[in-house]
């Protein structure tokens, strides 16, 4: 068996975080620290658990960060804010495991490539960029002591489903998948579940640096239609919005109207880049280790949540 490995993780309230450490805790050879800003809000049986600690601290309190890091293989940033904490929040982490001599750190990403995109481009990416550029810098500054690790992913799949306004079940009995462009496009999705997994297996690989894509299926929006239609018996139509360009358009003029409510434009930003291939895998490296194994599709998240209903729901269950 390896030997012991402390990972830190930072934001250890969050959903992706508690997933994390589920799959960290079933080897008994993992120990985690948990930083949390609040640690009232760890679930008790984390919190409680012989394997894990949990420390308090603030994104910006290094002094605080650097005694949770302390002694640390690895630290993994599952935070989820705005683009200021989700930039100068891993920077500051960034520095605390630099003080700490923490080896690597996997960057707070699980998302479409966006060394596919120029700063601009998006304005909820630009932050792992800015990081990515950081880590680059520290670790040509300190001689490769800090390494960084980018776990890519395209969308989450859950997302797909229920916030992508993809899929209309407004009228179960005339479901409609709408998308922009010619409908031949892929979309790229994993679940946090797989996407948890196997971050687990690259946090507890010491090797593990760069860029990993992990994928959980690849399909155009017909062939999710038809999918659909499949296993729920029900004739489902696959529907384009309009050209790419006319997509693009669209998002300039939502995200100019309400720049600060990211809810409004997002997800159009997101089909875009998408569907016009910038941001797509390079590669997928779920064979890395043969103990990851099969990753749900979208036909399987189908079949198991069971109704279209309860699909439009997944990412709340």
């Amino acid at each position: 068996m390896a030997g012991p490995i402390t990972v830190t993780i930072a934001g250890i309230t969050g959903k992706f975080a508690g997933l994390l450490s589920k799959h960290l805790l079933t080897k008994p050879n993992i120990s985690i620290n948990g930083i949390a800003r609040n640690p009232d809000k760890v679930p008790k049986e984390l919190a409680n658990h012989s394997q894990v600690r949990i420390f308090q601290a603030n994104a910006d309190d290094e002094t605080a960060l650097r005694a949770a890091l302390k002694g640390s293989q690895v630290a993994v940033c599952c935070y989820l804010g705005d683009v200021k904490l989700m930039e100068e929040g891993q920077k500051t982490l960034i520095d605390a495991c630099i003080a700490e001599e923490v080896p690597r750190y996997v960057a707070g990403d699980w998302s479409l490539d966006f060394r596919g995109l120029k700063l601009g481009d998006h304005s909820q990416k630009d932050p792992m960029k800015l990081v990515q550029s950081y880590l680059e810098e520290k670790e040509k500054e300190t001689n490769g002591a800090i390494k960084g690790v980018h776990i890519l992913n395209g969308i989450f799949m859950e997302i797909f489903f229920s916030f992508a306004h993809v899929m209309d079940i407004s009228n179960i009995e005339a479901p409609v998948f709408n998308a922009w462009g010619t409908l031949d496009e892929p979309w790229e999705a994993t679940t946090y579940e797989d996407a948890a997994r196997y971050t687990a297996l690259a946090a507890a690989d010491e090797s593990a640096v760069g860029f990993l894509n992990v994928l959980g299926d690849r399909k155009t929006t017909r062939q999710i239609a038809k999918e659909f239609s499949e296993v729920y018996d029900i004739e489902a139509k696959a529907e384009s919005s309009g050209t790419l360009d006319e997509l693009r358009s669209k998002m300039s003029e939502e995200y100019k109207a309400e720049p600060d409510n990211p809810r409004r434009w997002m997800s159009y930003f997101y089909c875009y880049y998408m569907m016009n291939g910038s941001t797509l895998l390079r590669s997928v490296d779920n064979e890395s280790y043969p103990e990851f194994g099969k990753c749900t599709t979208f036909k399987d998240m189908m079949e198991r949540t069971g109704s279209p209903k309860a699909l439009s729901k997944v990412a709340f269950m």
